[in-house]
């Protein structure tokens, strides 16, 4: 009888119970993203240099223990931002997409995407990785991995909306594919550096004929848009 009585006060107990570490994770789970947020919003407007997790603590708004709790070191902050960044982009990319038919203008979107996405906040914070983290030895080593399966991963999915338009992924494509990424790339930064407006259409301009020159090479030219010639002059 005592054990049927105990097993009847666990059950009764074990639904309040569950329900606490439910609203417990859930709690973890939305200060881990304040956080990581705060690191995004750090890396676009103040830089590499200015992300340490006190600054980022109070960017957040958490204390200092649940900062300590969540991520102990900047190098752990730094990886799981680089994570939380990508995903962020690449839930972006998806739905933009889908609202494109597959084809050759979903690729053609996928493609345009990229100025876009190297332009957002978290597009801005890796690139501030990328960069920053050059200098700092520790967590060059840990993010240089991640940033190059970014890359191939960006690359399959490309790959994946070329094939699905009839082209082939070629080398030729996939060169094409890290000219935009690495020139959209640059444009990002460039704007604080030189905010010329007139440097982004001329380069849109470009990548946007290359493109629209390989498609003409893999399917003819009757598939090809290219974009009407830029006017001269001031």
């Amino acid at each position: 009888m005592a054990d049927a009585t105990r097993t009847v006060d666990d059950d009764q107990g074990g639904a309040p119970n569950r329900r606490e570490r439910r609203k417990n994770a859930e709690r973890s789970a939305a200060t881990r993203r304040q956080i990581l947020e705060a690191t995004v919003q750090c890396l676009d407007t103040s830089g590499y240099g200015a992300v340490t997790n006190t600054r980022v603590a109070d960017l957040a708004g958490v204390s200092r223990g649940a900062m300590m709790h969540h991520f102990p070191t900047r190098q752990a902050l730094i990886i799981a931002t680089v994570e939380y960044a990508y995903e962020t982009l690449n839930q972006y990319r998806a739905e933009e997409v889908a609202k494109v038919p597959p084809g050759l203008d979903r690729y053609r979107a996928i493609m345009d995407l990229s100025v876009i996405t190297q332009r957002m906040p978290e597009g801005m914070a890796l690139n501030e990785i990328r960069i920053g983290s050059r200098s700092d030895p520790e967590i060059r080593d840990a993010v240089t991995p991640m940033m190059s399966a970014i890359s191939e991963d960006y690359v399959r999915m490309v790959s994946r909306i070329a094939r699905e338009a009839g082209l082939k992924a070629t080398r030729e494509l996939h060169g094409l594919t890290g000219t935009v990424a690495m020139a959209t790339r640059a444009l990002a930064i460039n704007t604080f550096t030189y905010p010329s407006p007139r440097v982004g259409d001329n380069v849109s301009w470009t990548l946007q004929t290359m493109r629209e020159y390989l498609i003409a090479r893999q399917l003819g030219k009757d598939k090809a848009k290219y974009p009407p010639p830029l006017p001269e002059g001031d």
